[in-house]
C-alpha cells in the first residue's frame, strides 16, 4: 500500500489547477491499473493534518491523495435494469451494475 499526495504550488497557479490536478491523478489511476494495481482518488481528506505530518511549506496546497494497493476483489461490470446499487452474489463477487452507454450519450444534440 502507498499514498500520494497531490499538492499544488500556489505561486504557480492559484486557480484553475484542477483541470492539471485532474488529468495528472487519472494518469496515474490508469498507470497503477496497468501495473496491477488498485487506487482510490480521496479529496475528502483532512488538508490542514496532512500538512502539518508532511511539513509543507506555505505556498503549497495539499489537493488530493491517491492510495494505491492490490485489490482485494475483482468486481463485475454488467448492465444496469432497474437499479445502479452494488450487490455480492452468494460466491462473493461484487456486482457492478452500469447504465448502457446509449442511455448517458448523446450525438449532436439530446433526444
Amino acid at each position: 500500500m502507498a499514498y500520494i499526495i497531490i499538492l499544488v504550488n500556489l505561486s504557480v497557479r492559484e486557480k484553475g489547477f484542477e483541470y492539471d490536478v485532474g488529468a495528472a491523478m487519472e494518469n496515474m489511476i490508469l498507470a497503477a491499473r496497468e501495473e496491477g494495481l488498485g487506487s482510490c482518488w480521496l479529496i475528502s481528506i483532512d488538508r490542514e493534518k496532512l500538512t502539518a505530518i508532511l511539513n509543507v511549506p506555505t505556498g503549497y496546497r495539499v489537493d488530493s491523495v491517491l492510495a494505491l494497493g492490490y485489490p482485494a476483489e475483482s468486481p463485475v461490470a454488467e448492465e444496469a435494469t432497474d437499479s445502479i446499487k452494488y450487490w455480492q452474489d452468494k460466491e462473493g463477487v461484487l456486482h457492478v451494475p452500469k447504465r448502457p452507454l446509449k442511455s448517458v450519450l448523446h450525438f449532436n444534440r439530446f433526444s
